[in-house]
């Protein structure tokens, strides 16, 4: 009996042994393992809108001041063309008076109540913008079909 005694300490040693072995193979796996390459997260966008101008060329048209359509108001603002690149701005260049006489007969279509709303001035960014890139040529020598990225107002009142 003392044989099978000894022989069963000498098999939970041999259990203790083996189960030590385990653990400390698992802690080297664990902490010896080449890091695992992450897999790539989604890129989180902080802003809105398009993506910003490399080498923003700049236009100023000037300041604006109209009579609005309730007769007893007026605004004036100055606005800015912004250009991607240098060559349709320089094209544009001779075209300004009539690129202000567009603004202003956009700009005398509104009241003061429709300024007051922030999608009615958006869309009256769109719309001069699309109102000045129909002025380019189908056939242009630069490749964007819309050069005017933008429209900054860079003062706005009414009053």
């Amino acid at each position: 009996m003392e044989e099978e005694g000894e022989a069963s300490g000498g098999g939970g040693k041999k259990i203790l042994i083996l189960i030590l072995l385990l653990a400390i193979g698992a802690a080297a796996y664990y902490f010896l393992k080449p890091e695992e390459e992450e897999a790539p997260q989604e890129e989180v966008i902080l802003r809105e809108g398009p993506p910003p101008i490399d080498d923003p060329q700049y236009m100023p048209l000037g300041t604006f001041v109209v009579n609005l359509t309730d007769g007893k108001y007026f605004l004036k603002t100055t606005i800015t063309l912004v250009f991607a690149e240098e060559q349709p701005r320089t094209w544009l260049q001779p075209w300004l008076p009539l690129v202000k006489d567009m603004v202003i007969s956009q700009l005398s279509t509104l009241s003061s109540k429709q300024l007051r709303d922030a999608r009615v001035r958006e869309l009256l960014r769109k719309e001069l913008q699309i109102r000045v890139n129909s002025l380019f040529p189908n056939m242009a020598p630069w490749e964007d079909r819309r050069p005017v990225k933008r429209i900054l107002f860079e003062e706005f009142y009414t009053q």
